[in-house]
């Protein structure tokens, strides 16, 4: 799982492109503390690459039980802002800013509230629930394709992260934190065809719905070992 990648990158020297710790020019490394491990949903690294493109299946899948348990682990919180899906479709602006109110570990189904309308529940599938990142995960980089809050609204529109991250350590901390994003958004040419550039908090700039549902043991190699074609 995420949590063996992670040990890996850190015992391979991993650290976010840029990021405080990572090697200087001569090739010395700071002292300062580096990134945690990306949580579900970030960029997999190259330790995951490699375990992915290596493994071979043992019949050891995890169970629907047990993913289920691992799901209601990591699931959010009553007053956690989170991202939710809203309707039935994938358009741009479905995915809106809301709080949890309850998740039902039995049914997996959460009970949110609109941050814009607070005064009805929805209930929704645990995979239309995404939560926000903390700003220290380094998933992004430039060229990335994600999700992200528009300026003055509480909806998440798809775009692309337009400028490399600056991490600066935290205030009171040795934690190298990405405090904002730079994107281009989707469908947000100006009267001239020019996409502006747009800053956003990077708390509310999360990934695509298939990366950060995606399951590692979705990705595995049924072919018998050197039954490859060359």
């Amino acid at each position: 799982g995420e949590a063996r990648v992670a040990a890996a990158a850190r015992a391979a020297g991993s650290v976010p492109p840029g990021a405080p710790g990572a090697p200087a020019a001569g090739g010395i490394a700071s002292t300062v503390t580096p990134a945690p491990p990306a949580p579900k949903g970030c960029a997999r690294s190259t330790a995951a690459d490699y375990a992915r493109n290596t493994a071979h299946f043992d019949g050891m899948a995890p169970t629907h039980l047990m993913r289920k348990r691992r799901r209601s682990k990591i699931a959010a919180r009553p007053n956690e802002q989170v991202a939710a899906k809203v309707t039935r479709t994938d358009e741009n602006g479905s995915w809106i800013l809301a709080n949890v109110q309850r998740f039902y570990t039995d049914t997996e189904t959460y009970d949110v509230q609109d941050e814009d309308d607070t005064s009805k529940l929805i209930r929704l599938p645990w995979n239309h629930v995404m939560r926000l990142s903390m700003g220290n995960e380094g998933c992004f980089d430039r060229g990335a394709r994600v999700m992200a809050i528009f300026p003055e609204t509480t909806s998440f529109y798809r775009a692309v992260v337009s400028k490399t991250p600056v991490w600066k350590i935290q205030s009171g901390t040795n934690t190298p934190m990405i405090k904002e994003l730079i994107l281009k958004f989707e469908d947000d040419e100006d009267e001239h065809g020019r996409t502006p550039h747009r800053r956003v908090p990077s708390r509310y700039v999360i990934p695509l719905p298939q990366d950060y549902f995606y399951e590692d043991e979705d990705d595995v190699d049924l072919q018998p070992p050197g039954s490859m074609s060359p």
